[in-house]
């Protein structure tokens, strides 16, 4: 028998976001790292809380990220994993399975896009919440990455 998915009530937003970030590279990054690693060029600068004229104090950040990638290895066995983080914070959903490309037979690029959500309530407290896309490779393989975008939008609270 299993466990039942744990029930989340839904974010119900009925306007447009407040702000909408775009990023995004063209050339070939090729990375092997076996812990989160950021990928280069791919951050967005984001701050919450008092001292600024243009920070909300909370926001619900959805980012989306979308890219051609490779992931090559001898054993066709091998994963890149990609996730954002906010801050020190990985975005949800928070999984230790956060396959985006998998070393297949013949490896060749392919697109492949995802989506994280990060939920900062009100707070005076000023925070960093800069939006980074973090890769991990397994195995010892090597991950390509390239054409890709950055989305970030902002609903502030």
């Amino acid at each position: 028998m299993s466990t039942p998915a744990p029930t989340l009530a839904p974010l119900t937003t009925n306007r447009a976001p407040d702000n909408t970030y775009l990023l995004w590279g063209e050339p070939r990054q090729e990375m092997s790292a076996t812990t989160w690693a950021d990928l280069p060029g791919a951050e967005i600068p984001l701050t919450l809380g008092s001292g600024g004229n243009t920070s909300p104090y909370g926001a619900v950040y959805v980012a989306t990220f979308s890219a051609e990638a490779i992931v090559e290895h001898p054993d066709i066995n091998a994963v890149a994993s990609v996730t954002v983080f906010f801050g020190p914070d990985q975005a949800e959903p928070v999984s230790s399975n956060h396959r985006f490309v998998s070393a297949r037979g013949n490896p060749e690029w392919s697109s492949h896009t995802l989506i994280r959500v990060a939920d900062f309530p009100v707070s005076l407290t000023p925070r960093n919440v800069t939006a980074r896309v973090k890769v991990q490779v397994n195995n010892g393989a090597k991950a390509g990455f390239q054409n890709w975008v950055l989305k970030i939008e902002q609903y502030n609270r």
